[in-house]
């Protein structure tokens, strides 16, 4: 739980910072092409590139706050009532038995309740396909732990 807590608010703050840099960047009217033109078609290129970059860290933001800030703002109620999606079942797809190294692992697990098919990443030892697993984890993120 405190790994999901870190990981959460560490992307958040992560986010707000890149936010904060843009936004100053934007109010200093910073340049992303620190050279000066010699030619005045040069400057006239250098414009539209700058333009153009402007516009693809934009895009680029809105992207990042779509996927990966929304679901984790979404998912602090979760966090903080510690009210988790818990999940008992078979595991499907992902598995990775007799891997002992910890990584960021994907599995899908098929509820034994509902028969649904819950797909969550976790950081952890690989687990057999077909294991019986208990795993709760943050609905929007799809981020969790293995209980047992």
């Amino acid at each position: 739980m405190a790994f999901l807590m870190f990981r959460t608010f560490g992307i958040l703050f992560l986010s707000g910072t890149i936010l904060v840099m843009y936004l100053l960047r934007i109010k200093k009217k910073g340049k992303f092409i620190k050279r000066k033109a010699v030619q005045e078609e040069e400057k006239a290129e250098y414009d539209e590139w700058e333009r153009l970059i402007q516009i693809m860290a934009t895009v680029g933001l809105l992207i990042y706050g779509l996927l990966v800030a929304v679901p984790c703002v979404l998912d602090i109620p979760y966090l903080l009532s510690g009210n988790l999606v818990e999940v008992t079942g078979e595991v499907t797809q992902g598995a990775m038995a007799g891997e002992g190294a910890n990584s960021e692992r994907r599995i899908h697990i098929r509820d034994e309740k509902t028969g649904e098919e819950h797909s969550v990443k976790y950081w952890g030892t690989g687990s057999g396909l077909g294991e019986q697993i208990t795993i709760r984890y943050l609905p929007h993120t799809e981020y969790g732990y293995v209980v047992q």
